[in-house]
């Protein structure tokens, strides 16, 4: 928490000022400020990605490997019992 935490902060403080759009905005200056309000929360979506990518990297390299182990190679599958499912080459 505390690597995102003020990032958390200030994303939460700026989706709570947000105002619904609407047609009948004629007030360049509350556009504006709204325009500012999402490029702020993006900003700091993108820094807690970042600073959580390590930990999601993590997790999705171990769920790669896995799913790699559990392939079965060719000449594995030529002794086992599913032998008939392999297409051998002519």
């Amino acid at each position: 928490m505390y690597l995102v935490g003020s990032s958390l902060c200030r994303l939460r403080d700026s989706v709570n000022r947000f105002v619904v759009p609407s047609a009948a905005l004629r007030d360049i200056r509350l556009i504006e400020t709204q325009i500012e309000l999402r490029r702020r929360a993006l900003r700091d979506i993108e820094v807690i990605r970042r600073r959580l990518r390590p930990f999601l990297r993590c997790k999705t390299k171990r769920l790669r490997r896995r799913l790699r182990n559990r392939r079965a190679g060719r000449s594995s599958l030529t002794n086992s019992v599913h032998a008939a499912r392999v297409v051998r080459p002519s």
